[in-house]
């Protein structure tokens, strides 16, 4: 009685929310360590200890109130209510505990199994280790345990290419090529085409490209280069209103994933009907442009529309050895030999005028995944940028300076690509960060497009690859636009790509416009704020995708290696726990923690905003070549531990 009477006491009642309302609570998102216990990071950046038991009951990622309470002098976030589940829907692997169905969620950081069920009438059973998608349906911190229903099966545990599909549905990308379900044939007979069949276009691709989307010609007169660049032309089979063009808008771009390409549209289309291949009859849409023997871009650039044959299917290896003089059988083709010579002299003229005047990127290695039928990855190939790939980037760079030419003169608007420069935000911090290099700038021209690239070529004198990483942290994100917005990147006022209509949904909507105002019509434009929105969020998307199964093959690789081997790699980024870096012929991305740098008690100096750090013996900079041994491989969390060798 006495119990009872205790238990329904207002007084106490009150005395407990008078309790509770002095305890300070905070909400903020939960990060979960590779420990059982966990961090609650307010907006402000403070971060409050999470203990084991509590982080039972939390997902790393959710948004949470909690109240904060001290213990000896620390401080402990207590988790009260969430406020919102970092878990929705979810990829993950099936694990039976006990005959029960558990699901490990494909997260390095999420490393509770979570009970569940599939649906009733799926049409599919499951077995360990198979892969699938589901959604929680309880939250261990409103109902007690977490909950999870299966909804869709996506590979079987011995598939292996598996880890492929599980990667394209959780960034919810397609795995495979569209269904083709329409005859194809050129829709648009009744246009007028240039007959350009006789001149000498050729490709330059991958040795394994077959979606062979670009031919060039080139010829060099008096004062002038005269560059055709002919882009094949999808939109002459494809109606806007078919379901090719549907599923190409959805899909907004080709997906290049190690050892798997998803193309965006079907590649009878892109291989057979539309590619460049060589000997056959393609309609084309043309740019002719004339460039100075300084490497400046005239404004005369005319675009038509033609039909063109290749007469040769070019690689960028045989052509580059042929133009630095290995012994290569296009040296007996007299004629060809001549074009590709002009076009190496116009690409190095080119990006000696854009450097001068604009601004350009140091070239960046490619690298290759070699995988066997089981996929499991056998080599990693570093492919450097040869003189072969500028020719053709530069060919394609002033092509697209036209095409945005065009369309903002032309129509006003169109598909354009823009670079804003620098975050307004971030503004201030960078004048500092150049202060501290000695290099004062004037905080509001750094948005003017001719400062911009001023600034860019300076530090580009300096040699310093540490400013330069430094300074491209303050820039903004490319984006979509339908008005002529400047390109900073490139030190272009306008720029609008048309040259990968076969990759890239963007092009295509340009090569309609082009083709549009060529033909004497007039188009309303296509791009809506939705749309531009939906290009953005699928690039970063595709990125997300193929940085994941990199890195996922990047540790199963180097999980086989002999860790004795040294390896050489670049600094990419300084933080307070230690070393970002990049394995040079790999292309693999590691961790270097400051306990590898310095012994218990020395004396360790991190200045991060510098991209600095310094022991007592050595200092470390942002950009720097360093040698390394790699001392643990995580495959859960997908990352690489390293050390100095």
């Amino acid at each position: 009685m006495e119990a009872f009477m205790l238990k329904d006491n207002p007084l106490l009642a009150q005395l407990k929310q008078q309790i509770r309302e002095t305890i300070p609570t905070v909400e903020g998102v939960v990060k979960a360590t590779e420990k059982n216990f966990g961090f609650l990071q307010t907006d402000n950046k403070k971060s409050y200890f999470i203990s084991p038991p509590m982080m039972k009951k939390l997902i790393h990622g959710d948004r949470i109130s909690a109240a904060i309470r001290e213990n000896n002098g620390k401080e402990a976030a207590e988790p009260e209510t969430l406020v919102e589940a970092a878990l929705d829907t979810f990829v993950a692997r099936v694990k039976f505990v006990d005959k029960r169905t558990k699901l490990q969620v494909d997260h390095p950081l999420i490393n509770q199994l979570l009970s569940a069920k599939v649906i009733k009438d799926s049409g599919f059973s499951i077995k360990q280790g198979d892969w699938v998608l589901a959604r929680l349906v309880k939250h261990a911190l409103k109902e007690q345990h977490f909950q999870a229903e299966i909804f869709e099966f996506i590979a079987e545990s011995d598939d292996n290419f598996a880890r492929w599909k599980a990667t394209t549905k959780k960034h919810q990308l397609a795995w495979d090529q569209p269904e083709l379900t329409e005859d194809l044939a050129i829709i648009d007979q009744e246009v007028e085409r240039r007959d350009l069949t006789n001149e000498l276009f050729f490709t330059i691709d991958g040795e394994n490209t077959k979606d062979m989307d670009d031919a060039v010609s080139i010829t060099r007169e008096a004062e002038h280069w005269k560059l055709k660049v002919a882009i094949a032309d999808p939109s002459a089979y494809i109606n806007s209103e078919s379901e090719l063009e549907k599923a190409a808008k959805q899909r907004a771009f080709t997906l290049y994933l190690p050892a798997r390409t998803v193309p965006m549209m079907p590649s009878k289309l892109a291989n057979e009907h539309c590619s460049l291949v060589a000997d056959q009859v393609r309609p084309a849409l043309v740019c002719e442009m004339l460039i100075g023997l300084d490497g400046e871009l005239q404004e005369n650039a005319e675009f038509y529309l033609a039909t063109v044959q290749s007469k040769h299917r070019l690689n960028y290896n045989q052509v580059s050895d042929f133009i630095e003089q290995k012994a290569t059988e296009l040296e007996s083709n007299a004629e060809l030999a001549e074009a590709l010579q002009q076009l190496n002299l116009f690409s190095e003229q080119r990006n000696q005028w854009r450097a001068e005047n604009t601004s350009v990127f140091g070239d960046q290695a490619d690298y290759e995944f070699v995988l066997d039928n089981k996929g499991q990855v056998i080599d990693i190939l570093r492919q450097s940028r040869r003189s072969a790939n500028r020719m053709i980037e530069e060919a394609m760079v002033a092509a697209n300076i036209c095409g945005g030419r065009f369309l903002d003169e032309k129509l006003g608007f169109g598909v354009f690509a823009c670079h804003s420069g620098f975050k307004e935000e971030k503004l201030d911090g960078l004048v500092e960060l150049l202060a501290k290099f000695e290099l004062p700038v004037e905080r509001e021209k750094l948005n003017d497009l001719d400062y911009f690239c001023q600034l860019r070529r300076t530090i580009a004198a300096t040699g310093d690859k540490c400013l330069d990483q430094l300074v491209k942290r303050h820039f903004n994100f490319g984006v979509y636009n339908e008005k002529c917005l400047p390109h900073f990147g490139l030190g272009e006022a306008k720029y609008a790509t048309w040259t990968s209509p076969i990759r890239k949904y963007s092009d295509l909507l340009n090569h309609r416009l082009i083709k549009s105002v060529i033909n004497g019509e007039t188009p309303t434009s296509p791009l809506s704020e939705e749309l531009s929105e939906h290009l953005s969020d699928n690039r970063k998307k595709q990125k997300f995708a193929e940085r994941e199964m990199a890195n996922y093959l990047y540790c199963e690789y180097f999980a086989e290696q002999d860790p004795n081997t040294c390896l050489l790699a670049e600094i990419s980024n300084i933080n307070r726990g230690g070393l970002n870096i990049r394995l040079v012929d790999s292309g693999a991305s590691a961790f270097v923690p400051k306990t590898k740098l310095a012994g218990k008690d020395e004396e360790l100096t991190i200045e991060s905003e510098l991209g600095r750090l310094s022991t007592k013996d050595k200092q470390y900079s942002v950009g720097d070549t360093i040698s390394v041994k790699i001392v643990e491989v995580k495959k859960l969390q997908q990352s690489i531990v390293a050390a100095p060798s």
